[in-house]
């Protein structure tokens, strides 16, 4: 099945598993509506994102651990299917202003003016990039990516905090809400802040661009813009459209050691 294919069902998809799994989602980040087709890079207005209290109790939201996400070989439930993780090594992403962006890759440039990085920043450089994904057994066999990596060093992380961006405040947060980036297209990605407009282009104007070809099969891919020669990286989100969070794994020392966006796939 085709990226775009994919975007017109991700949304009933996750309907399906959120009430299934009844995680509380919260986000006071704005969310665009759907990609028209006459998608442009203009700044356009949007909604205010919802707060979703779930009717059934929710499980616990996963604060820690998200290394263990990107364990090759490790078999896992995905909902209620058995799956067995694997690890994609997609490259490094350029960060030359060290500024982070985590959103779906459709609607980035529509959200704010201009984009909203996190706050945490790093020193500017080439990044590795990487994917976890599940291989989902059955009459039709498929995958979902789990959890998508960015790493700023090796060291191993001994604490997990939410990525923020300017003004949202943890202390507002109940013990199983978060902050996170919406997703309308299916899509996340990690990107410079100094690469943002080179996602009109590798997106294109009717989702036909570069990068959402690439995405196409792989469910993930690091695609460099000619004009900027900056490089972006997108990848499916999980079961399709919603809210998810990116957490930042900080070593011993204090230092900024990863950024992991988690796609509830795995509980």
């Amino acid at each position: 099945m085709g990226v775009r294919a994919k975007l017109a069902i991700g949304l009933v998809v996750l309907a399906l598993v959120a009430t299934c799994a009844g995680i509380a989602v919260f986000s006071g980040r704005p969310v665009a509506a759907p990609v028209p087709k006459d998608f442009s890079c203009d700044p356009k207005p949007v909604q205010a994102v919802v707060f979703a209290q779930p009717a059934e109790p929710a499980p616990p939201l996963r604060r820690d651990g998200f290394d263990e996400l990107f364990r090759t070989g490790r078999e896992v439930l995905a909902g209620k299917e058995p799956a067995v993780v694997e690890v994609v090594e997609l490259g490094a992403l350029d960060l030359p202003s060290g500024r982070v962006l985590g959103g779906d890759p459709t609607t980035i440039n529509d959200l704010t003016e201009p984009p909203v990085p996190f706050v945490v920043r790093v020193p500017p450089g080439a990044y590795p990039v990487s994917v976890a994904k599940v291989r989902i057994a059955g009459p039709t066999e498929h995958l979902r990516v789990v959890a998508a990596r960015l790493t700023i060093r090796p060291e191993p992380v001994t604490r997990w905090e939410l990525a923020l961006v300017k003004g949202e405040d943890p202390a507002k947060l109940g013990p199983n809400e978060f902050y996170g980036y919406g997703v309308d297209a299916g899509l996340g990605a990690f990107v410079d802040a100094d690469a943002v407009p080179a996602l009109c282009r590798l997106v294109g104007e009717d989702l036909e661009g570069p990068l959402i070809k690439a995405l196409d099969g792989p469910e993930a891919a690091l695609v460099r813009d000619p004009v900027s020669g900056l490089n972006v990286s997108a990848f499916g989100s999980g079961w399709g459209d919603g809210s998810y969070p990116t957490w930042i794994g900080y070593t011993a020392k204090g230092d900024v050691a990863r950024f992991v966006t988690d796609f509830h796939v795995i509980s």
